[in-house]
């Protein structure tokens, strides 16, 4: 037996390696085999941890500022946003009711689908 890593660029590559093994499920998996993460810059404290909350429900990560976390008054921070592609649809499944979250969300699910990677 051999164990080794392997790394998937996209939903569509995870997919097709799934299927080439016989599985029959392989677009609910592949969901949860690619990792995104995201920066937000200049979140509302409350707001950011409203949607760390979230995520931190559904087994993903948000990194916040003490401040926000602690909820400071007037508190300002960036947000890096850990999880699946899975985990990101079930946090704006979870969201979209949430009127003032609405727009984070929707830059949320922007940036997965259309924004280039940057290095910090």
């Amino acid at each position: 037996m051999i164990a080794q890593r392997i790394q998937f660029d996209s939903v569509k590559s995870a997919s097709e390696a799934i299927d080439s093994l016989g599985s029959n499920n392989s677009q609910p998996m592949a969901s949860r085999a690619i990792h995104i993460n995201l920066i937000m810059r200049q979140v509302p404290g409350l707001d950011a941890k409203s949607i760390k909350k979230v995520y931190n429900e559904i087994g993903a990560e948000v990194a916040i500022s003490r401040q926000a976390y602690y909820e400071d008054e007037g508190a300002v921070t960036d947000m890096i946003i850990m999880g699946t592609v899975y985990q990101h649809r079930e946090a704006r499944r979870i969201l979209v009711d949430v009127q003032h979250l609405k727009p984070y969300i929707d830059a949320i699910c922007w940036a997965i689908e259309n924004s280039e990677e940057v290095t910090l």
